[in-house]
């Protein structure tokens, strides 16, 4: 029993004899050194110093820093590398594992380790991604992207529709989901992701503008009066000329016209009110209304409300006006197409032409046809009526006028077969019996002096 305790003795002191000498020949007790077999993400880093280690590492730490990812925006890429996404290589936090390889830990475990016994000793090179500089990355890439859509805008040359800006789908990038989308997408080693991208089309194409091929209706009216009445009709055709109508949208008149006042440009020109012809502001108005009714009419929109002139106008047959008041009377249409139409009005000299430009249906026309005229005797007497307008004394007499009822309608046609007629409605307009005026505004006085 005790021969065996002694030779257990001699054979731990001989182990710890040779492991000293083992340990002198290898030059552990060089401490700026990583002992032998330690691997670094594959690279043998035992019997370096960390500064040597940290060369080695660094055409490792490079490549994963230097790999790409494509990150698809909607219409376009961009590529990005895994430094610019936020990765940091964890290589000083490696160097520190494998310089405490047989440092730490109980003195029969480093011995080994220092002695490079055994399995080799590997540790990977780690990575971690911060989501600050990612997300700032994110942010700016979405100040970049255009948050609002942007319609396109046409106008009309020679009488064609020209398109002088495409439309520009509007995109919102959503920071946080794309974060994550990265982040993950890194993390499985994918080359591409998409970013979170909601994108909103604008009301008005550029296949919505390329829609405006041909006049669906076109209308001209011949404009009488003064200069004042001219440049009202200028003016109100001004506002309707570029309207753009969306499939099913309802045009008001009066919105799109507005107050016709002196303050938006109007001015004083024959207005017919009470059945007479008396100044007013905006005179004329009504005759691009008017105009514009029949180009609905024969472009076969929905005509939503129309009221006609109590006496008939010069410039159109009975029963195809349409007068309106501001806030009280309005030309309401429909665009009834199904697709995008645009207005267009102009003046040239005397001659107003309104047209409405789309994509016209093969073999369909349309005709507006009054029926049922009938004439109104006037009432039998005389009417007199004192007029400040005029100069105390004068008299102008005026005969009587019968009035009219008729009905309008829209017949629609395909390759020359009637497949719908639409009543629009009943115009009445009033008789008026004779009237004599007297005039009542008194000449002014001027006093002369000596």
């Amino acid at each position: 029993m005790r021969r065996g305790l002694a030779g257990l003795c001699v054979l731990v002191l001989g182990l710890a004899a040779g492991a000293g000498v083992a340990l002198a020949q290898n030059g552990v007790f060089e401490s700026d050194r990583i002992f032998p077999e330690v691997y670094i993400e594959g690279i043998p880093v035992g019997g370096r110093t960390p500064a040597e280690a940290a060369e080695l590492l660094w055409g490792s730490a490079q490549a994963l820093l230097n790999r790409t990812l494509v990150l698809h925006l909607a219409t376009e890429e961009v590529v990005l590398t895994h430094a610019e996404l936020g990765l940091r290589v964890r290589g000083a936090e490696a160097i520190q594992e494998a310089y405490q390889v047989g440092r730490v830990g109980p003195w029969w475990a480093r011995v080994p380790a220092r002695l490079g016994w055994g399995a080799a000793t590997s540790i990977p090179l780690r990575s971690t991604l911060d989501r600050r500089v990612l997300r700032r990355l994110i942010i700016g890439l979405a100040g970049e992207i255009a948050p609002e859509p942007r319609d396109a805008q046409v106008t009309v040359e020679a009488g064609a529709v020209v398109i002088v800006q495409p439309g520009r789908p509007g995109r919102t990038l959503d920071v946080e989901a794309t974060v994550r989308q990265i982040a993950a997408a890194m993390a499985a080693g994918a080359s591409d992701t998409d970013a979170v991208v909601t994108v909103a089309e604008p009301a008005f194409t550029t296949a919505d503008a390329q829609e405006l091929r041909a006049p669906l209706a076109e209308f001209t009216t011949t404009i009488a009066g003064d200069a004042n009445r001219l440049h009202n009709v200028t003016l109100a055709a001004s506002f309707l000329r570029g309207r753009l109508l969306a499939p099913d949208e309802v045009l008001s008149y009066n919105q799109t016209v507005g107050p016709r006042t002196v303050e938006r440009g109007f001015r004083e020109a024959p207005v017919l009110i009470d059945d007479e012809l008396v100044a007013g502001d905006g005179g004329g108005v009504c005759q691009v209304s008017s105009t514009l009714f029949n180009v609905a009419l024969l472009a076969d929109f929905e005509v939503l409300s129309r009221a006609n002139h109590s006496r008939p106008v010069a410039y159109l047959p009975l029963g195809r006006d349409a007068t309106v008041v501001y806030d009280q009377l309005d030309l309401r249409l429909r665009n009834t197409s199904g697709r995008h139409v645009l207005l267009w009005a102009e003046v040239h000299g005397r001659r107003l032409t309104v047209t409405a430009y789309g994509t016209p249906e093969a073999g369909k026309a349309v005709e507006v046809v009054v029926t049922d005229l009938q004439e109104l005797a006037p009432p039998e007497g005389t009417v007199t009526k004192h007029d400040p307008k005029l100069d105390e004394g004068t008299v102008v007499a005026q005969d009587a006028q019968p009035g009219y009822r008729v009905k309008t309608w829209r017949v629609v046609a395909v390759h020359g077969t009637e497949v719908r007629r639409d009543f629009i409605g009943r115009s009445v307009y009033r008789a008026v019996p004779r009237t004599i005026r007297i005039g009542t505004r008194r000449a002014r006085q001027i006093s002369a002096r000596n």
